[in-house]
């Protein structure tokens, strides 16, 4: 019979204390697939209920385990840190390392660096050194300090210790995902693979894979498989081109399934990770046989639904696979009219409806308990709590940009920011947004201010804001106090790292030279893609130089496109006019296959020309944009942080 110390053994083993040994590390056998080889043996906790043969460090270390493996991470933390009290080096440094990655599992990131700090070098080990970078970066990252994480990380291959090492290739991944190298991302995860044992840990490592070649755009994708792939990474990306162009769409994705299995029947995607997606596909697929397209074309709308409806039907007429009637209706604005509307285009054999965009129709869905048939508004009501059945929301909200400007400006380390927006209801809009966002993730918005939005100078709003008012009223008492003229160097206020504004072209190419003008040129400014206009002038958007600002990649990654060069043919003044609601028109058609799955997978995204698609379990479409700076007036796509889909924690 196996003597409890031989188990106990068993169990430092499993949490990671052994790993943490100085000295010469075990070599690790490779995994083998043997069916014959005999299972391994499940360490069961319960076996030590009765601790009365026990020293109470063992009792301790038990403790500790079984409330790692509930993931009740802070009471661990507890124990370690009295483990560690009550021990001499070395083992002290192991209970310490384990303290330290109790606080990273429970996302006490900010607590991670300060412990170490109080530490001070004497306590850790020099073995253990490379284990406390390695929890430092998770801290970092978690933390949204996405460079310094991967500054602090050591190479993979000077890990020796091959849980840290797993971890390592965790943290790196994501923070290589959040810096835009979703590629790079997923073929560390290939590297995790190896570690992982659990069925939940590999189907989980595989879904990240999936998400990070979602990211992926097409053009780039193309790129990647015409160079040399080893071939579970090809393997991944034809897998992944096949879902995005077959849309999702059984009849299509079958045949191209069976071509891929049986070229890639190794592949740890298969068979399980590809026949669930082709499983997924027959389960929520939404394969409409009559659409109904409501968008007004009279009124204040009349052109924005106008360059819409080109969009969706340059999709509907590319799609070799269509097969649903398109009925395309003039809505009223009249909500009693609308109603009528809607009703009768289901009546009429629509089983699905695109549209309205106008927000208070939008808002009278929202009040319907359910909907018949499944409907895409363009356009998001004011409800934003629980989903209405069969409501799905999209559309080109600028509040979703100032969001991303916060997630963006904390991922650069921005974290004390100004805030200048219109004075008109727009303005405001994206003032709350960008402030909610910001300091609800640690930012902290030191003030705002507001410009009159049909002027051309705003010098009295900037100057207010900089705090330059200040200065130059103390230069003119200096000088009323001493009776002489004296040299007064005027500064803005130092207590901010950036600024965000709100503003269209025109009024952005005002605000930055004023910016510089009162003494902000050093002064990092983020703005939302209403500085970008589709009609690039060189010559007058040198004035927008430097301003980062987030924006679609149909306007800013378009070189390739196939889909761009074909609407600029075929409608090359409107498109140039309303050109983001052509591809919301486009990425409205594309979409509707896919919204129920993405829906009941929020995590899940898809590459689209508005972006990075996800819906939430409310029915909303959300997106991911791309970040960009203007250099001798141009807009260069850049490569930044994108946090929002950061994850912290455990394997994988």
């Amino acid at each position: 019979m196996t003597s409890h110390r031989t188990l106990l053994f068993m169990l430092a083993l499993l949490i990671g204390l052994t790993a943490c040994q100085s000295g010469p590390e075990p070599v690790m056998p490779e995994p083998v697939s043997d069916s014959s080889a005999p299972p391994e043996p499940d360490f069961d906790a319960d076996l030590y209920a009765d601790f009365s043969v026990l020293t109470p460090t063992e009792e301790d270390i038990i403790r500790a385990f079984r409330l790692e493996l509930d993931e009740d991470w802070l009471e661990a933390a507890i124990i370690y840190d009295k483990l560690a009290q009550s021990s001499a080096q070395p083992e002290r440094s192991r209970f310490l390392i384990k303290l330290a990655l109790m606080y990273y599992q429970g996302g006490l990131y900010d607590e991670i660096d300060p412990f170490f700090d109080a530490l001070g070098e004497q306590d850790i080990e020099e073995s253990d050194a490379k284990h406390q970078q390695i929890i430092q970066a998770g801290g970092y990252l978690g933390a949204g300090k996405i460079y310094q994480s991967l500054l602090n990380l050591p190479e993979i291959e000077e890990i020796d210790d091959y849980p840290f090492k797993a971890l390592a290739l965790n943290i790196r991944s994501r923070g290589v995902l959040a810096i835009g190298k979703p590629l790079e991302s997923a073929r560390m995860r290939m590297q995790i693979r190896e570690f992982l044992k659990a069925p939940e840990e590999i189907e989980a490592n595989n879904d990240f894979i999936w998400d990070a070649l979602n990211r992926i755009s097409e053009p780039a994708m193309l790129r990647a498989l015409a160079e040399q792939q080893t071939a579970e990474t090809r393997g991944w990306l034809e897998l992944n081109l096949i879902v995005r162009r077959s849309n999702m769409l059984p009849v299509k994705m079958e045949p191209w399934i069976d071509q891929w299995y049986q070229r890639y029947g190794e592949h740890p995607a298969a068979p399980s990770y590809a026949l669930g997606l082709l499983e997924e596909s027959r389960r929520v697929y939404i394969e409409p046989k009559h659409i109904a397209l409501m968008l007004p074309f009279s009124g204040r709308l009349e052109k924005v639904a106008e360059a819409i409806q080109n969009g969706f039907l340059y999709a509907y007429y590319q799609d070799p696979g269509q097969l649903a009637e398109l009925e395309i209706i003039n809505v009223s604005s009249d909500p009693a009219e609308f109603n009528l509307q809607y009703e009768q285009a289901i009546q009429k054999g629509a089983d699905f409806v695109v549209g309205p965009i106008d927000k208070d129709l939008v808002d009278l869905l929202q009040q319907r308990e359910t909907l018949d048939v499944p409907t895409l508004t363009l356009n998001y009501g004011n409800d934003e709590g629980e989903s209405r059945l069969n409501l799905y929301q999209f559309g080109l909200r600028p509040e979703d940009e100032a969001v991303q400007i916060a997630d963006f400006a904390l991922a650069q380390g921005k974290h004390h920011a100004l805030v200048l927006v219109p004075d008109t209801e727009w303005g405001y809009r994206l003032q709350r947004a960008f402030t909610r966002r910001f300091e609800s993730l640690g930012g902290y918005v030191i003030d705002y201010n507001v410009y009159p939005a049909r002027k051309n100078d705003y010098s009295a709003a900037i100057t207010n804001l900089l705090n330059v008012t200040t200065s130059n009223h103390r230069k003119s008492i200096l000088q009323q106090t001493i009776k002489e003229k004296v040299q007064f160097e005027v500064r803005r206020r130092q207590d901010v790292d950036m600024i965000f504004i709100a503003a269209n072209s025109r009024q952005a190419r005002l605000i930055k030279p004023q910016l510089k003008f009162h003494h902000a040129h050093d002064l990092p400014v983020y703005a939302t893609s209403h500085i970008s206009t589709s009609n690039a002038n060189p010559a007058d958007d040198r004035d927008l130089n430097e301003i980062l600002f987030v924006d679609i990649p149909w306007m800013l990654d378009n070189r390739n496109n196939v889909d761009y060069r074909q609407v600029k043919t075929y409608w090359p003044d409107e498109s140039q006019r309303f050109s983001r609601l052509f591809a919301l028109g486009i990425d409205a058609y594309r979409i509707i296959p896919s919204l129920r799955r993405l829906m009941i997978n929020p995590d899940e995204s898809m590459q689209h020309h508005t972006g990075l698609l996800s819906v939430d379990k409310t029915g909303r479409v959300k997106r991911s944009l791309l970040m960009a700076t203007y250099k001798n007036g141009t807009a260069r796509l850049l490569k930044t942080p994108n946090t929002l889909n950061l994850s912290s924690g455990s394997l994988p």
